[in-house]
């Protein structure tokens, strides 16, 4: 790991051989090649970074991309075995690098763009790799190493990144692709790259002594990969079709993330427009009717030069239809399929019923969690691909039902731990190439630092995040006013995209006049789970400081906020609107109990006027009604999940009605539902929890897993009476809590090994 690579680089000769002007090198690409021969198949594991992208492929196969996100002061490497890939004679190692200066990348344009949720520390296109192949006895054969090794570079002036209004400042983005200009075989193991340069060695990877003495870093601080790497799988499209302006369809069946892979031909300057789409749109249409919908989306631009030519994006897309529409008639598509990519979950939880929208919804949120999985959490694989707080909170809570690897979920708690900034809060996304501050989603970290030190037990692990609570949380009580609330935050107070707030930006329209009786409650409530975090990290002092503070902002809400004529909560002291979002977090802090929890959840869901939730906040609601007992009133908010796959739908939308996205993790609710709820499996302090609750299903069937093992289940309704059945390893701790009418009958099996 990193004893003798030295960073290398482009020598100027190459910018001044494609005429670029310093300061214009935002999304160009430069492709790095190494030839070497060895007498018989060895071994190679490799250690690699670049800057600020790079994609690996090893005798044309492709292997890897990264370097993981990171940021300014956790520069990742990878490590990869591609022994099953090199042959005895010549090999090639073909690493396409992609650099982006975050200082120039804020506002992406049309004809230069960044990928905006990769942030490095500039210092141009670099390359680093590690390695050498070694035969059966351990002698080696090559050298790989950056460096030492005889690699070479050519830096494309004719290939870059592209945005235009639909990913201006985004994560997605485009390429426009000259094959007149572009060395496309320059991965061929014939390809002549003998006219290439030697790259320019810039400095070693890694620190030595005398910097370690005296603390002075790496521009580059390398970091290990703390997550997989992503799977690559050989995917083909499904069927073809044709769109109304008689583009021709490719249907990959479902929405799904990779590298699509295309070959054509074409008289030289005819163009090629592949537009990758989340859904046709159209008045009373299906999102999958191609015949008669309308599109627009995310465009890759070809120019062909005569011959057979293959294009596959740099970065990965996400799609469920790609239209071609071949602007000229004399070209032929040969060949067209993918690579899926994506983060390698493994699922272990599954639930199914003899009511058809179970197994329907539960794979749609389940595909929807995937897709908005790579190497952070994302709001959304088509557009943002970002790593938002509110979002990856619900992420990580909703992965957890499905999968014992937390991985990604511990990765994102240090990325927001590491955007902290010093106001106090942390980033609205990170990593990114631009600083983004939305004030109420440092209270998400928060809930969600909470609910994963409960699910694993142990302070230890999360110890270092605790100083961030106070920080947050000085900074909000800082905002509170002579009336004893918090008021104006400042940045972006954003709470949801509700159509009446959206001319605010998803904010809560009370604040145009005065304090947000959600965004107050929403402190509260972390109030109350920051004091929870101290506690086990033994400051009870702090703890009953934070149960104070939270006590006064309950008692000015109810006092200025509470309507006796609605019997609601107000969205302000003096703003007469009425929400969901209010009401369910007063009963999650306990502001409203018992028979008052029960009426103001009952006038939020029956009054006219109140804003309704959507998919994004729902998760609170839910909580809010299962705590009152109420949770039977679900059925009808279930039901605009359940409608989606007839509707076209096979990922959850970013919101029920008119969604931009078609693919949105934070919508993913009924699957914890379903888990948590429903099923009723639980896990908190080494305990596993079982409280069944079928409500409106005739029965459920199949299998969670719990960081103490897996519970497989079996419920059904006879003669007016719940039975369940719950399957556990023979040491399991299980706490069955009988709801009135059920029957539990708990089987313990061995256990062996991991389950």
């Amino acid at each position: 790991m990193w004893n003798n690579a030295m960073w290398v680089g482009l020598p100027e000769s190459e910018t001044e051989r494609c005429r670029i002007l310093h300061g214009d090198m935002t999304g160009r690409f430069a492709y790095f090649r190494l030839d070497f021969e060895i007498a018989k198949k060895g071994s190679l594991t490799l250690d690699i970074s670049a800057n600020s992208r790079y994609r690996l492929w090893v005798n044309g196969v492709s292997v890897c991309s990264g370097p993981c996100k990171g940021d300014l002061t956790r520069c990742y490497y990878e490590t990869a075995d591609v022994s099953e890939h090199l042959k005895t004679g010549k090999n090639i190692l073909a690493v396409q690098v992609l650099y982006m200066d975050h200082y120039a990348s804020v506002h992406q344009q049309d004809r230069r763009a960044g990928i905006q949720s990769v942030l490095t520390p500039g210092g141009g296109h670099r390359l680093a790799m590690e390695g050498k192949v070694l035969d059966d006895n351990g002698a080696v054969m090559a050298n790989v190493t950056t460096g030492t090794a005889d690699w070479r570079v050519f830096l494309d002036g004719s290939r870059y990144l592209t945005s235009n209004e639909v990913t201006s400042c985004l994560g997605a983005v485009m390429e426009t692709v000259d094959f007149s200009c572009f060395p496309y075989r320059w991965r061929d193991p014939d390809f002549d790259a003998s006219s290439w340069v030697k790259p320019e060695p810039l400095e070693p990877v890694g620190t030595d002594g005398f910097m370690e003495r005296v603390g002075l870093l790496r521009r580059f601080p390398m970091k290990e990969r703390p997550i997989p790497l992503l799977f690559e799988t050989p995917r083909e499209f499904l069927r073809n079709r044709r769109a109304k302006n008689g583009a021709l369809v490719l249907d990959a069946g479902e929405e799904t993330s990779g590298y699509p892979v295309f070959r054509f031909c074409g008289v030289p300057g005819s163009r090629v427009r592949i537009v990758y789409l989340e859904k046709f749109t159209g008045d009373g249409l299906r999102k999958d009717d191609a015949e008669h919908g309308d599109y627009d989306g995310i465009t890759d631009t070809l120019i062909m030069n005569g011959d057979k030519v293959t294009f596959e994006p740099f970065w990965y897309r996400t799609f469920r239809f790609i239209a071609i529409e071949m602007v000229e008639t004399d070209i032929e598509l040969i060949s067209a399929s993918y690579r899926e990519t994506g983060y390698p979950l493994a699922v272990e939880t599954y639930v199914e019923s003899s009511e058809s929208w179970v197994r329907q919804v539960w794979d749609m949120c389940v595909r929807t969690l995937r897709r908005c999985m790579n190497e952070t959490y994302m709001d959304c694989p088509y557009y943002e691909q970002n790593q938002f707080p509110m979002d990856t909170r619900l992420q990580a809570l909703f992965c957890a039902c499905i999968s014992r690897d937390e991985r990604l979920t511990m990765k994102a708690l240090e990325d927001f731990h590491c955007s902290i900034t010093p106001d106090g809060l942390v980033h609205g996304r990170y990593p990114g190439s631009y600083q983004q501050i939305v004030s109420t989603f440092s209270l998400h970290y928060i809930f969600m630092l909470e609910e994963t030190w409960r699910r694993r037990g142990d302070i230890a692990p999360f110890r270092r995040y605790l100083p961030d609570l106070d920080r947050i949380l000085y900074y909000y009580n800082s905002k509170v006013g002579s009336d004893g609330l918090v008021g104006r935050l400042g940045y972006w107070e954003f709470v949801d995209w509700h159509p009446k707030w959206n001319e605010y930006g998803g904010v809560p329209g009370a604040l145009t006049k005065g304090p947000s009786t959600v965004i107050n409650l929403m402190y509260a409530h972390a109030l109350e789970r920051a004091a929870v975090l101290w506690e086990a990290g033994g400051r009870q002092a702090l703890a009953g400081e934070y149960r104070a503070r939270k006590a006064a902002i309950l008692e000015r809400v109810h006092a200025l906020c509470w309507d006796e004529k609605r019997e609601m909560y107000r969205e302000g002291p003096d703003y007469p609107e009425f929400t969901q979002h209010a009401q369910s977090w007063a009963v999650l802090d306990g502001l409203a109990t018992g028979e008052r929890a029960r009426t103001v959840l009952r006038h939020a869901m029956e009054d006219k006027d109140v804003l309704r939730v959507s998919f994004s906040t729902s998760f609170e609601w839910f909580r809010a009604l299962e705590a009152a007992g109420l949770y039977d009133l679900t059925r009808s908010d279930i039901a605009r999940w359940a409608a989606l796959p007839g509707e076209g739908s096979t990922t959850c939308p970013e919101t029920p009605e008119r969604s931009r996205s078609e693919c949105h993790a934070w919508s993913a609710l009924p699957l914890y539902e379903l888990v948590r709820a429903i099923a009723g499996i639980n896990y908190a302090d080494g305990v596993v929890t079982v409280r069944p609750n079928l409500s409106y299903l005739p029965d459920l069937r199949g299998q969670v897993v719990t960081p103490a093992g897996v519970v497989k289940l079996d419920y059904r309704r006879e003669d007016g009476r719940q039975l369940c059945t719950v399957t556990v390893p023979e040491k399991m701790i299980v706490n069955c809590v009988d709801k009135k009418g059920t029957e539990i009958i708990v089987n313990r099996r061995e256990s062996h090994g991991t389950l």
